[in-house]
């Protein structure tokens, strides 16, 4: 991206996602002649990650429960920024909160620090964090079912550390047909 040269600036690829404990993909096995049961809990529960990644294999994420909100996204931000001694563009799909009026003030006074664009609306196939959450949940249905959240999210910050160990493996999510445009873009 020219306006990246320009401006000296690193290019952040953001994303939320949810890790749940009921999925529709588990599957069940009993001995021949016994029906096949999944245990499952009476509330859906699980965890919400909000997570980063650049071209060139950086990846920061933060765990939270509840609804994003603009503290925890604008606390994400900021995380971002101290995180680098360049400016940050940050590429965003079209949450509500981050179009958030506190979102907007923060904007404002971070503008030295940090511009943040818009994907367009229903285009997550062109967002490369999409293939990392895609990544992180094929992985934890392999580490089985959970019954509380804090087994949940354990699972998942194990998953996110071993990926953020390995700059490739960060960086094999531009390699899909949908975000190859975004590999050369720094």
């Amino acid at each position: 991206m020219k306006q990246a040269a320009e401006e000296n600036a690193e290019i952040w690829w953001l994303d939320e996602v949810g890790a749940r404990n009921a999925s529709n993909y588990i599957k069940g096995y009993a001995p021949r002649g016994e029906t096949p049961t999944v245990p499952v809990a009476s509330a859906h529960i699980g965890t919400n990650m909000i997570s980063a990644i650049t071209n060139a294999g950086k990846l920061r994420y933060h765990f939270y429960r509840g609804k994003l909100s603009a503290g925890i996204y604008t606390g994400f931000l900021m995380r971002i920024i101290n995180t680098t001694d360049k400016k940050v563009f940050a590429i965003v799909d079209n949450s509500s909160t981050h179009r958030s009026n506190a979102v907007t003030q923060w904007k404002e006074k971070q503008a030295e620090y940090i511009t943040i664009f818009d994907l367009p609306t229903y285009a997550p196939h062109l967002n490369p964090v999409e293939y990392l959450n895609n990544n992180l949940k094929r992985v934890l249905l392999k580490k089985g079912y959970s019954v509380n959240e804090n087994e949940i999210e354990s699972k998942a910050r194990s998953v996110m550390r071993s990926i953020q160990s390995t700059n490739k493996r960060v960086e094999s999510f531009f390699d899909n047909e949908h975000v190859k445009y975004a590999k050369f873009m720094e």
